[in-house]
């Protein structure tokens, strides 16, 4: 009897140490695991330094981890040939998600635009979308259907790619890809800029500036060029201020670059009216011949 009662005891205290080994390995592991992370991607033309609740991080483009968490962010522009506004906001970084920045700076914060993209987890097993502009009051198109105006919340979004775009009187018109997804709420949030003079801007003169799950690369070239061997194109006006680089003949082509009013850039092929450049020295992309003259 005596010895099943001290077998009976040893068994409770193997048990017992073992239990006590497995609460102190999930206490070590919860103490040692690192903070919640989310990818944070900024883009902007021209190229700017980047400070996250006043800290330095870097320079544009830039795509790195960030603690998730709600952030002030400043965008510093580097340019040479004009004193540019700097932009200040508000982002959001999620646990493992990612939260997208595009800024076209300018010299006055009104003609400055930018994008802020991220996702937010919900409860709701539907995918959703919420809308916001600075100023309030835009035009929000979902692949070309007009949805209402901003502030706007959308809970009947399918899941998938969509064309999301901006109209608003006076306003340049903004236009993204975008790929709402079960679970999350997609928001996206744009400093609107005046179009030249005030005037309203046609949403359709000019191919849509498009958000990949990858950041694209903008092209930067100087205000004042000698001409370029001929035959050359010199970049239009645009409602955007840029013409957007493509990687195929095509407005549903990716975006490989941007261009800007006054450049000119050697072609060395045309088709169906787009004219194929070298943009930056060494990549090369196709452009609309909507907003080109070329000089052969």
């Amino acid at each position: 009897m005596i010895a099943l009662i001290m077998k009976r005891k040893l068994i409770f205290l193997v048990i017992l140490m073992g239990l006590i080994f497995v609460v102190a390995g999930v206490i070590r592991f919860l103490a040692n695991r690192g903070p919640k992370e989310g990818e944070l991607r900024v883009d902007s033309q021209p190229t700017a330094t980047i400070f996250l609740d006043n800290k330095n991080i870097g320079r544009t483009p830039f795509k790195d981890k960030v603690e998730a968490g709600e952030y002030t962010i400043k965008l510093v522009p580097e340019s040479a040939t004009a004193q540019l506004t700097t932009w200040e906001g508000a982002v959001a970084v999620g646990d493992n998600l990612l939260t997208y920045v595009n800024a076209n700076l300018s010299e006055s914060e009104l003609a400055t635009a930018v994008d802020v993209v991220w996702l937010e987890k919900i409860t709701s097993k539907g995918s959703e979308l919420s809308v916001t502009t600075s100023p309030d009051g835009a035009t929000v198109l979902v692949d070309d259907a007009t949805r209402g105006v901003t502030p706007l919340s959308v809970s009947d979004i399918p899941a998938g790619d969509h064309n999301l775009s901006i109209t608003s009187s006076g306003f340049l018109s903004r236009s993204i890809k975008i790929k709402t997804t079960p679970g999350y709420r997609l928001i996206a949030n744009f400093k609107l800029a005046l179009s030249a003079g005030g005037a309203p801007a046609s949403p359709s003169a000019t191919p849509t500036p498009e958000l990949s799950d990858t950041p694209t690369k903008a092209a930067t070239s100087s205000s004042i060029q000698p001409d370029p061997p001929r035959p050359f194109v010199l970049i239009k006006d645009t409602p955007t201020g840029f013409l957007r680089v493509r990687l195929e003949p095509s407005t549903s082509a990716s975006e490989a670059g941007r261009v800007n009013p006054g450049e000119k850039y050697t072609y060395s092929d045309t088709e169906n009216g787009w004219y194929q450049i070298t943009y930056d020295g060494k990549n090369s992309g196709w452009v609309s011949g909507q907003y080109v003259e070329k000089t052969e």
